[in-house]
Parts: structure tokens; sequence; C-alpha cells
């Protein structure tokens, strides 16, 4: 998709990545000063920007990384004017209107900043999340900068999604004034990070120590930031400086120090839960002034102690005897949760009316399915009391998480910069099925892993022609490659069970056959699994900024190429591995009690599903989507008075 687009707005200096710094320079009279020298001072890494007043006193220092600047203003006739530690942020205009005083220009004045409580120079509706705030602040969701969403206007409370095998960067999700999170665009240093499949997910979440501040648009945003809908996320990531900095951080937490849950049983033990985070960062110098560095590590291991209750056949109608459980108006001696189970081959075959009972509510050992007995092999045996509800499994879904970030920044000049970001995560997440190669649930997690790695990198440059022309662009990219199995992978049950058709040729369709009850617990992996997923967003965006008296001009191309390329057939209820689904309703008669879990457990038990299905995937599902938009638009400059 191409557009274009023009437009007259108000004032608007900053493009998103970067910030400016912008203002007047007038006498005590409030008369212009033209051709006065104006420098801008990078406090972090010394760089140096000149440029000069206009007829009107106004200067224009654009494409600012973000940090603290000192500005020095030098007038014939005046007096030096200083002032130092003047924040600057991206996509936001820094103002400083200056009046010097008459004097020789060997007398020098200094001020001190103070912060701007009110936005003048743009129109867009913005809020900046500082690295401070990030740092300082308690940050829930494995210390995520995305908790502080809850603190933008417009923003609903952040939540997870998905799964931890699914999603292990652990993306948070908002709606930002009522709009679908699909249509919140995160960048990173200028690089889309969007999970194709999950577009609700950012693709890479920066780790809290890499992050230098975060502006988030919500409303009146510029045309570069054209392709979000809702919140355009801007996430600016720190930079070496001439000062050598590191640091070092571990977080952990466990059962310990916990308290204790106030429902436990007095002989139960406090469930395990491990979590630790640490890692460290490193900037400095390589050549002062010129060549910088930042390095980040954060790892995260994780282990959640889990249990859960589960259905699972009692020792007695696995043999097919369900006469503990005739129903007393029928002869037997149960008076609860009971069944009569009636013989499928009796009665009409079409309808199912006019079936008659087995003998005695038990099923013959010729009729029941050897099948039937192999897959039955798989459960355990009940280690609680009573029909349902009589199976506890514990379980340690784990999260191992590792992250590596490094940003390198080369001052070529005074006129030009150029930058470059590579970040990388790895993990493995996910838990195992309590019946093991034949899977089922998995406490407190997904019964299967998943080996994720997700690599966001960009770079960018900026280049001063003159006075009041300005090119800055960034190339983006980013790979999100992820496979997810559970532990049947690989193992043809077909020939093991004796199921003709259930795997097949390609060693992707593998795996135990999803049996599902209504009542007890069943056998197989999630519909989902496996998943073989590579994903791709390329980005590429370039302005170019003229300035012409009171007016600026800024055109610029910004394009993002979404790639998608999945080997997952989860349409089918059971996936590429075979479904089979016990209703129960064989062994009951049409108009009498509703079936039950013993007439679902018998049905499975004669061999005689009441459906079968599998997905296949002929083909390697793909997918491209790409955007592009060239955006020519004036600005009008703010007058001097």
């Amino acid at each position: 998709m191409v557009a274009a687009v023009c437009a007259i707005i108000n004032p608007s200096y900053s493009q998103t990545l970067y910030g400016s710094l912008v203002g007047t320079v007038q006498d005590p009279s409030g008369a212009a000063i033209p051709n006065a020298t104006v420098t801008i001072t990078n406090t972090g890494t010394g760089q140096t920007i000149d440029t000069k007043t206009d007829q009107a006193g106004r200067f224009d220092v654009l494409n600012l990384l973000p940090g603290t600047y000192d500005i020095k203003i030098v007038g014939a006739g005046f007096r030096t004017y200083t002032k130092t530690g003047i924040p600057v942020a991206a996509n936001t205009v820094a103002r400083q209107d200056v009046l010097l005083e008459v004097g020789a220009m060997t007398e020098q004045v200094t001020v001190q900043a103070e912060v701007s409580q009110i936005q003048t120079d743009k129109a867009d509706t913005h809020t900046t999340i500082t690295s401070q705030a990030i740092s300082q602040m308690p940050l829930a969701g494995y210390r995520n900068y995305q908790s502080l969403m809850n603190l933008v206007p417009g923003a609903t409370p952040t939540r997870f999604q998905n799964s931890i095998t699914d999603t292990p960067g652990r993306s948070l999700q908002t709606n930002v004034n009522g709009t679908n999170a699909n249509n919140n665009v995160t960048r990173i240093d200028g690089a889309a990070s969007i999970n194709v499949w999950l577009p609700h997910h950012t693709g890479y979440v920066v780790p809290e120590e890499m992050v230098g501040e975060v502006n988030v648009t919500t409303s009146a945003a510029d045309a570069e930031q054209g392709f979000a809908g809702g919140a355009s996320i801007t996430v600016v990531t720190k930079s070496g400086t001439n000062n050598l900095h590191g640091s070092g951080f571990e977080f952990h937490d466990d059962q310990h120090l916990k308290a204790r849950n106030f429902f436990l049983l007095p002989t139960q033990q406090k469930p395990l839960s491990i979590f630790n985070n640490y890692g460290g960062t490193l900037g400095g110098p390589i050549i002062k002034n010129k060549l910088f560095y930042f390095f980040s590590y954060d790892a995260t291991r994780q282990k959640l102690g889990a249990n859960a209750t589960y259905t699972i056949p009692t020792a007695d109608i696995r043999t097919g005897d369900f006469s503990a459980y005739l129903p007393v108006a029928n002869g037997g001696t149960c008076t609860a949760n009971c069944a009569v189970i009636y013989d499928p081959a009796t009665g009409d075959p079409a309808t199912g009316q006019g079936r008659t009972p087995f003998p005695g509510n038990r099923i013959p050992a010729n009729r029941i399915s050897s099948i039937s007995q192999k897959i039955q092999a798989y459960y355990p045996q009940p280690n609680l009391a009573g029909q349902t509800s009589n199976y506890v499994a514990v379980g340690g879904p784990i999260l191992d998480r590792d992250y590596t970030d490094g940003k390198v920044n080369y001052n070529l000049s005074s006129r030009s910069a150029i930058w470059g970001r590579y970040g990388r995560m790895w993990a493995t997440s996910g838990g195992k099925g309590i019946f093991g190669e034949a899977v089922g649930p998995a406490p407190g997690a997904d019964p299967g892993l998943g080996n994720t790695v997700t690599q966001n990198m960009s770079a960018g440059h900026t280049y001063t022609f003159g006075p009041t022309v300005l090119l800055d662009g960034v190339f983006g990219y980013q790979r999100h490659h992820q496979t997810v199995t559970a532990q049947d992978y690989g193992q043809n049950f077909g020939q093991i069970l004796g199921i003709p058709g259930l795997n097949g040729p390609d060693i992707r369709q593998s795996g135990f056959p999803n049996i599902n009850f209504t009542t007890y617990t069943g056998f197989g992996a999630p519909n989902w699994m496996p998943a073989f997923r590579t994903e791709e967003n390329f980005t590429t965006s370039h302005n170019l900024t003229w300035t012409k008296g009171a007016h600026q001009f800024r055109f610029g191309f910004d394009g993002i190429l979404l790639r998608l390329n999945h080997w997952q057939p989860e349409l089918s209820a059971g996936g590429p591995r075979g479904y089979f689904n016990i209703d129960g309703g064989v062994t009951s008669v049409p108009g009498g009690a509703n079936p039950n879990n013993l007439n679902q457990y018998a049905q499975f038990l004669l061999g005689l599903p009441s459906q079968i299905q599998k997905g296949e995937q002929y083909i390697l599902m793909t997918a491209a989507s790409g955007s592009s938009a060239v955006m020519p638009r004036t600005a009008g400059r703010q007058p001097a008075n």
C-alpha cells in the first residue's frame, strides 16, 4: 500500500526517534538578534552542534538524541548566555527563548535549566516515561517497562496475553482511547516490533536496564506515526557516554519469602516457587566525544510449583465393570452418579431407539477394544477417593530466558552521526503433561516446551546539509523464530496403538491422539501444537527537513513489510495428530437419562468415538503485508515576539 499525505499543521519540529531544541534570541527591548551563534552540547557525549539565528532571531536544532544538553549563545555587543541541564526527550520540542543582556561578549550569564510544564510547539498528546521512572518505580510482570503504560491517560490497565510457552517475552496488552490493542504500534529505535501472528503483542520487549525512555503518543500524532491507530509507542534504548558506567543486579523470590496461603492444610507445604532475574550493563566511550557503546544482559530463571486435580477412571470401570453404578431403579444399588450402560449393537442402528443394557451393567471382555486398552494403560491410578476429581498432580513449569542488547553511537562530525543496535532474546518455556508420552494437561502451564529466538536490530543516521536542511533515516529488521512441541513429538502412535492413518509421513504429524471426554481428563496435547513459526519485520523510514523563514517543510517515506511463515494446522479440534471425541451418547438411549462420565468411558472402551477429526497442512502458511507512506507536509514556525 502506498499513500500520499499532505498537511498544514501546527508548529512541529521533532522526529519520533529524536527531540528538538528551538527558540528565539532577543535583546532587552524585545527586538530580534540575527546572526547570533548558538552552540548546543550533549553533556553525555560531548557532541557539539553550531547554528545561527535567522533575521527574526529564530534558531532550530533538530534531530537530537534524547539526553541532557547545554546551550551557549554569543551575539556581538551582548553578554554570552549559557544555560545548562536542558532535558531533550524523543518526539518532543524543548523551547529556549532567550533575552541577551547588553555587554561585552567576555561577560557571561549562566542559567540552570528548569523543567517546562507546558507544551507549546506540538499539537499531539503524548506521555514520556523516563529511564529514572522505569528504574525506580515498581514494575510488575517480569520488570517490564510496559507496566508503566498504566500511567498513560486513556490506557486500560496492562495485562498478560496468551501463555508463557507461546509468548515467553511476556508482552503486556493495553487498549488506548477505546481502540483495539492490535492498533498499537511499538518501534524500538525506529524499528517496528510486531508479533505478526499475535499483533496485540510487542514482538521484542526491551529489558528494563536497556530502556532509555519511552514516548507514548495517544492522539494527534505526526505523519511519521501514521501507521498507529491506537498508541504510537517509541522506545529509545540507552547509549554510551564519555563516562564509564556499569551496573549489576539480581532479584530473587521464592516460596519461603511469601506468606502462607490461608487455605493450605497444616500438613501441606507451600508450593515451590522460584524466580531469579539477574544481569548487568556496561557503557562508555571507545573514542572520547566520538564513538560510544552500551551493552546490557538480562536473564530470567523461573520455576513455579503448581498442582491441580483431575478425573481419571477407577480400577473397576477400566475392566468394563459398571455394576456398582447400576441405579436402584434398574435393580442395582447405586443412588448417586449412576448410569445404565446400553449396548450400541442392539436397537435401531440409526436412531438408537430400543437399545438394551449390557447384562449386569458389565461390558464383555471380548467387546472391549484392544486400542482402548492400550490407551488407558497410560492412565495412572487414582490417588484420591471418588469417581471424579480423584487424581492430584504437581508440576513445575519453567521459563529460562536471556536477553543481550548492544548499541554503538558514532559522531562522525558536528554535521553527521550514525548508530546501530542489536537485541536478541532466546527462551525455553513450558511444562510437561501428567501422562508422560500420552501428554495430557500440565499443572500451571501448557503441556509442551517452546524454544524461541527473537532478534530486533536497527541502524540510523542524521546528516545536516546546512543550517536549514537536515536528513535522517532508520533501517530496521526483526526476526522471530519459534518451535513448540510436546513430549510426544517424533513418535508414531498410529503404529504403537494400532490406529490406521493416525500420524503420517511428516514428523510434524506425529504424537499421541487427542482424546476428549466431557468429564475425564483427556490425552494428547493442545491442537495448536506443534507450531513452527518464522516471522519478520522490515522497516525503513527517511525524512528530509527544510526550514524556510517562518515555515518548516518536512518530506518523508515510511515503509513496513511484515512476513509470516508458519506450519501450524490448528483449525481442527485435534490438529495434525488426530482427534477423537467421546460424549457418551453411544451407550445411552435417546430420551433417557443424559449420558454422564460412566457412559462416556463405556463408549471409549467399546472403541466407538462420536467424532473423528484430523487437520493437515499441505503447504507452508505464508503471508506478507506491506505498508508505505510518502509524507510531504509543511509546518508554520512560531514567530519572534
